[in-house]
């Protein structure tokens, strides 16, 4: 009886939950701002009954009407909500600030961000389109830990990149650039309102993978592509004004005379005589950065349209940016187009291509900053309409007119670049995928100088007028295949890679020139239009071809325990056939402490990662047949024949330099340890990493004697080892306090420390770098930085003739017998009782010590607000171009206020005669700190309310203000203290870099 009523109860309760109400509930998913979330998944909880959104975001699904509904999708928090017989149920998902189950892009494929186990930093296509840059580079700045970006301000110019620290003296220290399977030199032609995101592979076991490319970090650059959604337009758009960040200020022509006649005086102490120059006499008072800077404008359009339907995506985007240049006569312009298109063509077969063209001109600033620099300010631009006054005439010296060489200069680049990709994919059985990749990255490149004839002065013009002209073009392809094996099973995650792949570099340019061509108009400068008899011409060209085998190795148990493997073998025709193959392999590994049975109580800390990685990485960038001797024709060698009285002249030759037949490509080991965490509900992410990089085999300078039969004063070999350490620490903080108030803080910092570690017996030590009065201010050396500042050291300035007197050295002799009064003193370190280049120490280089940046950005209800900071410090400067002192040169305000002008009126500055003298030998005063403090961005926002964006046909519009780079603190006496370019062993010289600039910009964002 009791078991019947059981049963009877179970009937009951069985017909009741059948019984229930049934809803067919509907709605729509979407984001923060209010633009649907296509793929989003709706699950009944408890059950396995659930749907997904379509390319709108929105559902439909049959539910009970006390049902709870779950609603998730990748990067975002899920969210449940009770049905409570409603039948339309909307949703607005909260995005994740730190999503571990978020794909990157690794190189050759992808894996989760809490899979890896190497040092991988991602920069998303938010961070990176928020920001109104012209190129990719100067949005990289501060947003990755250990990352030195130097900005050029000239426009269309790509700034210097520089990851952990420099690990090479003679080959290129620059990353490797990928963008969409295509390796690129130059990423500045890229438009970074196109670009989905950026991959940095800093450390070895990450790198690994690209083998002997990779050397010196890798940047892998994803384009935006095609989503699962109906047609989505995008515009985005800004205007703006750029001026000079920090204008120098220059001796204006009261204190420009004074200086000179000083000068004078000073001369007539070391034996010289000169008339000094009277200043009642010259009435004009010029600032010549005045007269060749300008405000000017830039701008940036971007329309695109994604979209997408059951089998396939596309995109298409436009870009065009102009930008005028502070100095007058530049600017730049590009026009980026972008087409991607993606295709599920079975359940075996899938295919896809992308193709980025890109055209640019570019009207370049003559070098005339440097001659602003050091102009007199006594005389103005133009004695009349029609003419450029005549500085030599004046009196001045050999001294070139700013505002003419502007005028004059007439320098034209353009050119054409096309990145194109091809890709299909078989799948024959689940978890096993086939994919091939066919690249090809062309550039096409002239350039156009002309000169007309014109007269300035005896120093400046041309009686004939001149053109030159060059083009370069490079065809690169790239043809990769893999497979790739993906399983779970149990506790275990097996992926596994291998690949192999053939690429090939062709470059060749040429270069012309000839005399008298008339101007009638751009149409008519052309070469045959100009003399034959003056007609020169040259070519060059290079080939390099490569095949690598590679493969990957990821194992996962109980996603607790990680382990990364990366082996390839690389083959490159730049080195010869006994150095020609190396093997480069990697290991990860990761233990997830946050997965561990003990670890479940402490609910402060969401993820807790302890990682550890090795590999060895290579590094080919070295100049083409480095292995091989060449032979030149040189019109300065002739070789004479014959009898004496009767002999011929005939044209020599001579070997260029002497090789290293067996010269291989570095070797880079690096030891790699992390910690990664999430903590109090994913909203405080830190990450703490350290390195140790050994480059091996670095190829470094051997000297060459007189004697030795060459052109060359010195050939490359292996024979240098390079250490670079450091410590990176990165934390941010993200908090939604309520559904219209929320804000985030983040910050980074790095630590590097470099120096040549060891050199082989018999390699001594190398100077570089012009510093002017022919020396060299760098010097390379073992237990140093590469590219250290080699100078003497100044202690302070001789104020009378009895103080360079008592000056001695040990057998009392004057150490300085031809100081004068105002001159610097320079300390003997050997104690010879003289002063030569063995008195010189080591002070500094450019590369920094720290590195740090810091972010903030808060949204109250539809106004949003940010601000970009970063900073470096621990590395100098040298001003070269306060060394450019022969003559009557104009002063900078900062030396004319501060000079020795007379016993006991500076200790620290020289008088007026810096070209007397060492004054301007490589010293410890033209070496400054190159530390600096920006606020890079600054940017405030307002969204337009939904109802009024519905009105206007879109989806979401976004409105802003912003100023870039408006206040840099830092006490270097130049424009600017991001010097780019040089080599290693030469960075930091600033011979007058190009002004960066302060913009403010107004822009928009509108999806419709």
């Amino acid at each position: 009886m009791k078991k019947l009523r059981l049963i009877m109860l179970f009937i009951l309760a069985a017909a009741g939950l059948s019984a229930q109400d049934q809803l067919t509930v509907r709605g729509r998913v979407t984001d923060a701002a209010n633009v649907g979330i296509p793929g989003t998944t709706v699950m009944i909880r408890g059950t396995q009954q659930g749907t997904i959104t379509d390319l709108n975001g929105e559902y439909e699904i049959e539910a009970p009407s006390d049902a709870v509904l779950s609603f998730s999708f990748i990067g975002y928090r899920t969210e449940e909500v009770d049905v409570a017989g409603r039948a339309t149920i909307n949703i607005q998902l909260e995005e994740m600030a730190f999503d571990m189950d978020e794909v990157v892009v690794i190189g050759y494929g992808t894996a989760a961000v809490k899979d890896l186990t190497g040092s991988v930093s991602v920069v998303k296509a938010d961070d990176i389109n928020r920001q109104p840059v012209p190129n990719i580079g100067q949005a990289l700045q501060g947003k990755v830990s250990g990352i030195q970006v130097s900005n050029n301000g000239a426009p269309g110019t790509a700034p210097t990149i520089r990851i952990r620290g420099l690990g090479t003296v003679r080959s290129d220290a620059s990353p490797l650039f990928v963008v969409d399977d295509v390796y690129v030199d130059d990423i500045s032609f890229l438009s970074p309102q196109q670009i989905e995101s950026i991959t940095v592979l800093k450390d070895a076991s990450s790198a690994a993978i690209y083998g002997v490319r990779a050397a010196n970090g890798v940047i892998i650059i994803t384009t935006k592509g095609g989503k699962f959604q109906s047609p989505k337009f995008n515009y985005s758009g800004y205007v703006g004004i750029q001026q000079v960040s920090n204008l120098l200020d220059l001796a204006n022509t009261q204190q420009y005379i004074t200086l000179v006649n000083e000068k004078i005086a000073v001369g007539e102490d070391r034996g010289t005589a000169s008339t000094p120059f009277d200043p009642s006499l010259y009435t004009a008072d010029t600032d010549w950065f005045e007269e060749i800077l300008n405000p000017a404008t830039i701008q940036n359009h971007n329309i695109s349209i994604t979209g997408g339907g059951e089998n396939s995506t596309y995109y298409y985007g436009l870009g065009i940016t102009s930008q005028e240049g502070l100095v007058k006569n530049n600017d730049y312009t590009r026009i980026n187009l972008r087409g991607t298109s993606d295709i599920t063509v079975n359940r075996f077969l899938s295919a896809g291509y992308g193709i980025t063209l890109n055209a640019w001109k570019s009207d370049n600033a003559a070098n005339v900053l440097g001659q602003a620099f050091i102009a007199p300010p006594a005389f103005d631009p133009m004695v009349d309409a029609d003419t450029f006054t005549d500085p030599v005439s004046l009196g001045f010296g050999n001294f070139a007119n700013p505002a003419a060489t502007i005028e004059y200069y007439n320098n034209v680049s353009q050119g054409l670049n096309t990145l194109a990709n091809v890709h299909a994919q078989i799948t024959p059985i689940e978890n096993l995928s086939f994919r091939s990749s066919f690249t090809f990255d062309g550039s096409y490149a002239e350039n156009r100088n002309y000169s007309p004839e014109y007269w300035v002065s005896v120093t400046q013009n041309d009686t004939i007028s001149h053109l030159s002209k060059s083009n370069s073009q490079e065809l690169n392809y790239t043809f990769d295949n893999t497979v790739t094996y993906d399983k779970s099973f149990g506790d275990h995650q097996v992926k596994v890679m291998g690949g192999l792949s053939f690429v090939q570099f062709r470059s060749q340019g040429l270069n012309a020139s000839t005399s008298r061509v008339p101007y009638f108009s751009e149409a008519t400068l052309y070469l045959n239009n100009g003399s034959i008899e003056d007609l020169s011409a040259g070519d060059y060209g290079s080939l390099i071809r490569s095949t690598s085998y590679f493969g990957r190795l990821f194992y996962s148990f109980r996603e607790r325990y990680l382990m990364t493997a990366t082996f390839r073998r690389d083959g490159s025709s730049t080195f010869p056939g006994e150095k020609r193959w190396g093997n480069f392999p990697s290991l990860g590994l990761g233990w997830v402490v946050s997965q561990e049975d003990f670890f479940d109580g402490i609910s402060a800390i969401d993820f807790l990662k302890v990682k550890a990685s090795w590999g060895i990485l290579g590094n080919n960038q070295v100049p083409q047949n480095a292995y091989t001797v060449t032979v030149n024709n040189w019109g300065g060698y002739s070789v004479v024949y014959g009898p004496y009285g009767s002999s011929t002249i005939h044209q020599g030759a001579s070997i260029t330099s002497l090789v290293e037949p067996l010269l291989r490509w570095e070797i880079v080991e690096e030891y790699d340890l992390g910690i990664e965490s999430l903590m109090l509900d994913y909203r405080l992410n830190l990450e703490l990493g350290m390195y140790r990089r050994m480059t091996r085999a670095a190829i470094f300078p051997v000297p060459l004697i007189g004697t030795a039969g060459t052109s060359g004063s010195s050939y490359l070999d292996n024979n240098a080892d390079i250490l670079n350490t450091g410590v990176e620490l990165s934390a941010s903080w993200n908090n939604q306090i309520s559904d219209r108030l929320s804000y985030n803080v983040g910050g980074n910092v790095s630590f590097n420390h470099n120096k040549v570690f060891d050199l082989e017996p018999g390699t001594l030590p190398f100077y570089d770098a012009n510093a002017f009065n022919g020396a060299l201010a760098t010097y390379t050396q073992q237990g140093h930085p590469i590219g250290e500042f080699y100078v003497l050291e100044v202690d302070g300035v001789f104020q009378s003739f009895d103080e360079v007197n008592n000056y001695t050295g040990g057998e009392g002799d004057p150490i300085m017998p031809d100081a004068v009064p105002g001159d610097f003193r320079y300390v003997d370190q050997n104690d010879d009782g003289i002063i030569d280049d063995n008195d010189r120490i080591p002070y500094g280089s450019y590369t920094p010590k720290v590195l740090y940046s810091f972010n903030m950005g808060v949204n109250v209800g539809l106004f949003d607000f940010s601000i970009e900071m970063h900073g470096v410090g621990g590395n100098k400067i040298y001003n070269a171009k306060r060394a450019n002192r022969f003559g009557n040169e104009n002063y900078d305000a900062d030396f004319a206020e501060n000079r020795w002008h007379g016993e006991g009126t500076s200790d620290t500055y020289p008088s007026a005669d810096l070209a007397g003298g060492k004054n301007i030998y490589p010293n410890t005063f033209l070496v400054e700190s190159g530390a600096y403090f920006r606020i890079r961005n600054v940017q405030a926002g307002y969204t337009l309310p939904a109802r009024l964006t519905e009105r206007l046909t879109g989806e979401r519009i976004r409105v802003y203000l912003s100023a870039q780079n408006p206040l840099t603190l830092f006490s270097y006496n130049g424009f600017s203290p991001e010097i780019p370019g040089g080599s290693p062993s030469t960075a930091g010289m600033d011979y007058g870099v190009y002004p960066l600039s302060r913009i403010t910009n107004v822009g928009i964002t509108m999806d419709f």
